[in-house]
């Protein structure tokens, strides 16, 4: 069946970024009017939280229209080659030429006025070493293996621990580094703020954020620019 209006409106006002592919979005009416027993005509509210969370479960690249998203542009990384320095017998190479053109390496640019949907692909911490992340990873799947669960919320909050082994230890925090998903492209994306909702071991992959962004374009300006015999000195 065709998308009801009062539906298509209400996803299109909450999720403008990327469009919400029409075909998915008829099928996913057709479902939850089938499972649930429910029609947007009678029960709006209830039919609507449905059609969110399959939504919010889905695969971005399954539901939304390509290139509808974050414009590619400005994750790409251009070739900007530094101007070729004048060559001449017992020309000596200069540090001033070496330097990067100011402006290029980076260029500030933003996601527009209205919000972006995107998925976590993956969370990294940053700002501690491998080591330690990589102990404790080890110790939560050994902990796992012994049939341990991860404690809940209200055993935390009562303080509770295992007497032999302790409480499961978990990630620090110190800044997160994502790779976030469109559907369709691929960005890297870092903590501006410390968002308390994303936790790296407890976040599942395929989370849904809705946000404002700046992107740094980033371009990337060769080592060596020059003839080797005329490299010039790193800076």
């Amino acid at each position: 069946m065709p998308v009801p209006e009062r539906v298509a409106k209400w996803v299109s006002q909450n999720y403008p970024r990327p469009v919400i592919d029409a075909e998915w979005l008829s099928d996913c009416c057709d479902w939850v009017s089938s499972t649930y027993n429910t029609s947007p005509s009678t029960h709006f509210h209830d039919f609507i939280t449905h059609v969110e969370a399959q939504l919010l479960q889905s695969n971005l690249e399954d539901s939304t229209v390509p290139g509808t998203g974050l414009n590619a542009e400005l994750v790409r990384i251009e070739e900007r080659p530094l101007p070729r320095r004048p060559r001449g017998r017992g020309s000596k190479p200069s540090s001033r030429a070496t330097r990067k053109p100011k402006g290029q390496p980076r260029q500030k640019e933003t996601t527009g006025s209205v919000p972006l949907l995107v998925e976590i692909r993956s969370i990294t911490e940053i700002a501690h070493s491998a080591f330690s992340l990589v102990n404790i990873h080890q110790t939560r799947l050994d902990r796992a293996d012994l049939g341990l669960a991860v404690e809940t919320q209200d055993r935390q909050e009562q303080g509770q621990q295992d007497e032999d082994q302790g409480p499961i230890p978990r990630f620090p925090r110190g800044m997160l580094r994502f790779e976030l998903s469109d559907g369709h492209t691929l960005f890297q994306a870092i903590e501006y703020r410390s968002i308390p909702e994303l936790v790296l071991g407890e976040t599942p992959l395929g989370f849904k954020v809705c946000f404002f962004c700046t992107v740094y374009r980033l371009f990337r300006v060769p080592r060596h620019p020059y003839p080797v015999t005329h490299a010039p000195r790193c800076l």
